[in-house]
């Protein structure tokens, strides 16, 4: 039975260093074929209606675990030269990467435009915006794989979830390929997972992703990112109290004071709470990834904002 828990999952960004630089394509099939109309309608009709539009294709996350890029378009290049394609034939498009990653750059210049940002960018649509087009009208924002999915349709094949899965219950830390309908315990089994370790599921991110209870539920289409979690990867679920550390203060990227926020809340101090930023908290959970007390900070402040 797997535990009751919050979505946030603080582990040792450790974990997230892949074996290999290859996809692992998983045998595993529930997925029916698309027809031609089913693809024009589920995959190219949404690139047809912003057509115009400026693009902005992101091939980065602030989620530690989400670091399978690299990987993806090395290996699916047909494919992202096909969706590409179609881009180009509605709209105007660059890529945006992170900064520090030299070799997803190096892989993607021959394709296009590439913006560097910092990963915290990720937590703000209107700053990836400004930091890509001047103007922040009549854009469209990409995950790269959502365009290689798209050239998958069109060189007529099954499009493909292409997700990083991570964690000591399985044998993880590398990308696969699956197929639509795939569950998480046909990839649990498929990578030998021990069920007698296992913890957590997490689909997501590490940071704020969700927590999945059964095992038999279906993968979702978006999905790039499953951690299968034991009790070494995570620490214990027990809370302590603040010991005064300021980190959730340096990481937050709205300058707040988060465990402040909580005391006031505690206290209910609503005018203080607004007072000091409560409100513009993003809900990115930084905050609680790095308490050493494990103080559920993120949220208790996400409930904060809702009080009278």
């Amino acid at each position: 039975m797997l535990s009751n828990l919050f979505s946030n999952v603080n582990v040792s960004n450790k974990l997230f260093t892949l074996n290999d630089s290859s996809i692992l394509e998983l045998s595993i099939d529930n997925s029916k074929e698309l027809d031609a109309k089913e693809i024009e309608e589920s995959l190219v009709l949404p690139y047809e209606n912003n057509k115009g539009k400026k693009v902005i294709i992101k091939a980065f996350s602030l989620q530690p675990n989400l670091n399978g890029y690299g990987t993806i378009v090395k290996e699916r290049k047909e494919d992202l030269k096909k969706g590409l394609e179609k881009i180009k034939s509605v709209s105007k498009f660059k890529f945006v990467v992170d900064g520090r990653d030299k070799s997803l750059q190096e892989s993607l210049k021959e394709y296009g435009e590439i913006i560097k940002v910092s990963s915290t960018t990720d937590l703000y649509e209107s700053k990836l915006i400004s930091k890509v087009y001047s103007e922040e009208k009549d854009i469209a924002i990409y995950d790269i794989i959502e365009i290689i999915q798209l050239g998958q349709a069109l060189n007529g094949k099954s499009t493909e979830i292409l997700t990083t899965v991570y964690g000591s219950a399985i044998n993880g830390r590398k990308v696969v390929a699956l197929k639509k309908g795939t569950t998480y315990k046909e990839v649990f089994d498929a990578l030998n997972g021990n069920a007698n370790e296992l913890k957590k599921v997490i689909n997501g991110g590490s940071i704020n992703g969700t927590p999945i209870y059964n095992l038999d539920s279906v993968i979702g289409d978006t999905t790039t990112g499953i951690l299968f979690l034991t009790e070494k990867d995570s620490p214990s679920e027990a809370s302590y109290s603040c010991i005064r550390c300021g980190k959730c203060l340096r990481v937050c990227p709205e300058g707040l004071n988060p465990i402040k926020l909580v005391e006031l809340y505690k206290m209910g101090a609503k005018e203080e709470f607004v007072k000091f930023g409560g409100e513009k908290c993003i809900d990115c959970g930084l905050c609680s990834f790095v308490c050493p007390s494990n103080i559920e900070i993120a949220q208790t402040i996400k409930t904060s904002k809702t009080f009278k």
